[in-house]
C-alpha cells in the first residue's frame, strides 16, 4: 500500500521562515518526504523561492519580486535561489514547485531542472493557473503536474469525482484541492483510476491532514509535516 507524502509546505515552516534556505535544510534534517516551495523570477532573470510578488509580508518592505535584482532583494530578506534548494533536496525526497507570476518563468525553471537529471522523478509542477499549467505541459512534459484549486470557489459547492475529472480534462493535469473533510476515499480513488495525480494543500489542523492522509492522497502540504507524518504513523499502528 503506498502511503501519502507529507511535504514540508514552504519547508518546515512552522519552526523556520518560509521559503528559505533554514526551512528547507530543516526538513531536510527531519527527513520530511519533500519540499513545497515557490517560485518567482526577478529583474534578472533569477528563479527565487517567494510565495507572495513582494517582500512586504515577510520583510516589511513593499519591493516587488519582478521589479528588483535579486542582490536587492537580499538586501531585506534571505531570498533563496531555487538552484540552492534543489541541491539541498535529499535523494528520494519529493519536490512540488508551485510556479509564480507571468509564464515566462518556464523556461527559466526548465534550465535549473534540467541541471539535476539524477534528481527529475522527485520534480513536480504546481500552478493555481490553468494557463500556466498549459504552458508548463510544453517546458515539463515528462513531470507531474497539478492544479491549485479550491474546489468550493470554483463550482459552488463540494464537487463529485467525476465533475473535477471532466474540469480538468483540457488541462491534461492533476490535482490539488483545498482539503476538505467533504473529500472521501471514494472520491480520491475516482481521480486516481482515471490517472491523475492527486495532492491537497491547506491543511491547517492536524484533524483536516490525518483525514486527507486516510482517504488516501498521494500527497499533502503542511507547515509541520514531519511532526504531522509521526502522528499519523503512530494512529495506523494503533488500528
Amino acid at each position: 500500500m503506498i502511503r501519502t507524502m507529507f511535504l514540508s509546505h514552504r519547508g518546515e515552516s512552522d519552526d523556520a521562515p518560509e521559503n528559505t534556505l533554514p526551512a528547507f535544510e530543516l526538513a531536510m534534517q527531519r527527513q520530511s518526504d519533500g519540499i513545497e516551495l515557490d517560485v518567482r523570477l526577478t529583474a534578472d532573470k533569477q528563479v527565487v523561492c517567494v510565495h507572495d510578488d513582494s517582500l512586504q509580508r515577510v520583510a516589511g518592505v513593499p519591493l516587488k519580486v519582478a521589479e528588483h535584482d535579486l542582490q536587492e532583494l537580499q538586501k531585506y530578506h534571505p531570498v533563496p535561489l531555487l538552484q540552492e534548494a534543489l541541491q539541498l533536496l535529499a535523494p528520494g525526497a519529493l519536490m512540488q514547485i508551485e510556479l509564480k507570476g507571468a509564464p515566462e518563468l518556464i523556461p527559466w525553471c526548465k534550465q535549473l531542472l534540467d541541471k539535476f537529471p539524477e534528481k527529475r522523478s522527485c520534480f513536480c509542477i504546481s500552478s493555481f493557473e490553468s494557463d500556466t499549467i498549459t504552458v508548463a505541459a510544453d517546458g515539463f512534459g515528462d513531470l507531474p503536474r497539478v492544479l491549485l484549486v479550491d474546489l468550493e470557489k470554483v463550482f459552488g459547492y463540494f464537487p463529485t469525482a467525476e465533475e473535477v475529472i471532466k474540469y480538468l480534462a483540457p488541462l491534461k493535469c492533476g490535482i490539488s484541492f483545498k482539503a476538505d473533510m467533504r473529500a472521501d476515499a471514494d472520491f480520491v480513488q475516482k481521480l486516481k483510476a482515471d490517472g491523475l495525480r492527486v495532492v491537497c494543500w491547506g491543511v491547517f489542523t492536524d484533524e483536516l491532514g490525518l483525514k486527507m492522509a486516510e482517504i488516501g492522497v498521494d500527497a499533502l502540504t503542511c507547515n509541520h509535516a514531519v511532526a504531522l507524518r509521526k502522528k499519523y504513523l503512530e494512529l495506523k499502528k494503533e488500528c
